[in-house]
């Protein structure tokens, strides 16, 4: 009954979406035949947001979920202003949000997840062409040192460490950024983007409207799924303060499991919400069955393995570029934080102040909040499933060059790891 019942809320979901998108794609159409945007100008083009669509959970960082009604073209230094931020962009133009008055959206103790809150508080959205957006940073000359960035495999420490940077009170903190996941979702669809300079050049574009005052410390926690862009990072901006955090496989997919409500979801009701959401194709799905990965269990554990490779094939020539694991926080967690913050550029003598943060629950004002993973999850078992283990053994050396140790499948082979002990 749990497969019906899973097959049945995913058909329902999707057959909403599917609706209220058709729904507001002709009431789109219909303002923009009134109110008619100009199509060329080297100013910003200026939409009031007259609704949101919360039916539209996939792609949440997406105009086409808000209903838009033209009102003016303004000059560039609009994009300045303290309230407006970079929302997402396209191949063709940059797209920038104007938030409500007097909320915060870079507080994560309010808003773990910086797309939710750019998305819930959009006010007004503000587009200019990808090449105005190129011309508008292309002389400025930061390196990006004021940057710290933390890439992660997910479910293993980064939003609680993302949280400890904010308790310091010296960074903007930007968790999980949107016009991350536009970039990478291109890269995804299209592997070859990798290697193309426009991709570097939109990437370094992005960076700088995401870190907008050079004078000021920003630090940027990603999502799992940016693994994908890894190398690009110091390419676009050579300066960035860059880290990478990981965790034991099976305890990492476990919570994993656990946070998305995995445990009774059809790997055929995955690959729709996976395709749907952009996180891979139907080659790469394709590919991966012809791996092995059958399965929700195998496919994600595959792609720790290959995120972590990602990594690895980075950390070769990077020094600079430190590991740090989950269980190394939890074994020592005053020595991590003065490492890491170090690391990032803001100073070991804060680390007190940090680990404050370790009282909170990292991810409240979320569905992914402890309170409400434990209701989801309470009636249910979470655990990997028979075939996953000795599958991702094999891949991981065979495939990989991943070494694994012990029950939980410690990743022991991962360079520039910070001295946990």
């Amino acid at each position: 009954s749990s497969g019906i019942n899973a097959e049945y809320g995913g058909c329902c979901t999707m057959l909403t979406t599917m609706v209220v998108s058709w729904f507001l794609r002709l009431a789109q159409f219909l303002l923009d035949l009134v109110f008619r945007p100009p199509t060329k100008t080297n100013q910003v083009v200026c939409y009031d947001v007259l609704y949101h669509s919360k039916a539209m959970q996939i792609g949440n960082n997406n105009p086409a979920h808000f209903l838009r009604k033209y009102t003016a073209t303004r000059d560039v230094t609009w994009l300045k202003r303290e309230d407006v931020h970079l929302f997402c962009v396209t191949e063709q133009s940059f797209v920038f949000a104007r938030t409500t008055p007097g909320v915060d959206i870079h507080n994560i103790s309010e808003h773990p997840f910086l797309y939710n809150a750019k998305s819930s508080h959009a006010v007004e959205f503000g587009v200019i062409s990808t090449d105005l957006a190129l011309d508008l940073v292309r002389d400025r000359a930061e390196d990006g040192s004021n940057i710290g960035y933390l890439h992660n495999l997910g479910r293993c420490g980064s939003t609680l460490v993302c949280n400890m940077v904010f308790k310091t009170g010296q960074c903007q903190v930007l968790s999980e950024p949107g016009a991350l996941f536009d970039v990478t979702a291109e890269v995804v669809r299209n592997p070859k983007l990798m290697d193309d300079p426009n991709t570097v050049e939109r990437l370094r574009a992005i960076l700088l409207f995401l870190a907008k005052n050079p004078e000021r410390k920003y630090f940027i926690k990603i999502h799992s799924y940016l693994m994908h862009i890894l190398p690009l990072i110091h390419k676009a901006l050579p300066g960035v303060r860059e880290a990478f955090m990981y965790r034991s496989l099976k305890p990492m997919f476990i919570s994993a499991k656990r946070a998305f409500n995995l445990g009774n979801t059809p790997f055929y009701i995955f690959k729709r919400f996976a395709l749907s959401a952009g996180f891979t194709t139907n080659e790469g799905f394709a590919a991966l069955e012809r791996e092995g990965a059958d399965s929700v269990d195998k496919y994600m554990m595959y792609n720790y393995l290959h995120d972590t490779r990602v990594y690895l094939d980075e950390a070769v020539t990077r020094s600079d570029l430190v590991a740090y694991s989950y269980e190394s926080l939890i074994a020592n967690p005053g020595n991590f934080v003065a490492h890491f913050l170090d690391q990032i550029g803001v100073g070991s003598e804060l680390t007190d102040l940090a680990l404050t943060a370790m009282n909170e629950d990292s991810q409240k004002n979320s569905w992914l909040s402890k309170k409400d993973v434990n209701e989801r999850v309470k009636k249910v078992e979470v655990i990997l499933e028979k075939g996953a283990e000795e599958f991702v053994k094999r891949l991981a050396g065979e495939k990989f060059g991943i070494e694994l140790e012990g029950d939980k499948l410690e990743m022991i082979n991962i360079a520039n790891h910070w001295n946990k002990n």
